[in-house]
């Protein structure tokens, strides 16, 4: 599933590229990812994208909008045309510009869902989250771990505790800090929280900074993909060692999820 950097990454594309241009048609090419009418969006002009954890927020600036989540498998492609006739292209927007906006979904877990009052759903969704690692201090971070007796790797992936977090930067992230996924939220101190704070902050930069991770299915808005998958610290690295002292990382499920650690280097 994309992540905060991915899903950040896609967000500033297409503010640059779709900020001002005004919708001239709405093909659904599967029901399943678009709620709403599609002849609603005609003719509206694009405000502004913003994003919440992993919601995207495409504006209008009749205060009407699209509310956006890519789950999975979701990409968002802008001037694409192997995206015409793909089979997994699941709604195309084209622009009075002629440009195209294309949402390609294999799984079709995402959506696009036309709002009424865009900001009132921002809103309405922002209250449900946590916020993104930038914007809480450690203390606060501590209280919400302090409430959950769940694995540390299971709480950091929980959106309501803190936002854009997942699998690929909650590995990261503990490794860096140095805390073992299995430790219980609840018991970590306010100097392991810093650290994990900080070690989250650094792996997701790195992914901002790297364009994503394209392990997987994703693609940025022109199509392209990220690198931080070259530079996975753990994750992923099945039969890999420990970049701190070569010990080979350990591979189990931590709440159904991959996880991947140095049981030396992380307690």
């Amino acid at each position: 599933m994309p992540e905060l950097p991915e899903v950040e990454t896609v967000r500033g594309q297409l503010d640059k590229e779709l900020r001002g241009e005004e919708i001239a048609q709405v093909e659904v090419r599967d029901r399943k990812v678009f709620v709403g009418r599609e002849q609603a969006l005609k003719g509206e002009s694009i405000k502004k994208i913003t994003r919440a954890g992993k919601y995207l927020f495409m504006h209008f600036e009749s205060g009407r909008g699209v509310a956006i989540h890519l789950k999975m498998t979701g990409r968002l492609v802008v001037d694409d045309s192997w995206y015409e006739t793909t089979k997994h292209t699941r709604v195309v927007i084209t622009l009075i510009s002629k440009r195209k906006l294309y949402y390609w979904d294999t799984r079709k877990f995402g959506y696009l869902r036309h709002e009424k009052e865009i900001e009132k759903e921002e809103v309405k969704i922002r209250a449900k989250l946590g916020p993104d690692p930038w914007k809480i201090e450690k203390e606060e971070l501590l209280g919400r771990l302090k409430k959950t007796g769940r694995a540390i790797k299971d709480a950091i992936l929980d959106q309501s505790i803190i936002a854009g977090v997942g699998n690929i930067y909650a590995n990261d992230g503990l490794w860096k800090s140095g805390i073992n996924p299995h430790r219980k939220a609840n018991s970590l101190t306010i100097k392991e929280v810093d650290k994990l704070l900080k070690s989250l902050r650094r792996v997701m930069e790195r992914g901002l900074r790297t364009g994503g991770a394209s392990d997987n299915s994703y693609l940025d808005a022109y199509g392209k993909k990220g690198k931080y998958q070259e530079e996975f610290l753990t994750y992923g690295k099945t039969k890999g060692k420990c970049e701190k002292c070569g010990r080979p990382l350990t591979r189990e499920k931590v709440g159904g999820r991959g996880t991947w650690w140095c049981e030396s280097c992380q307690v």
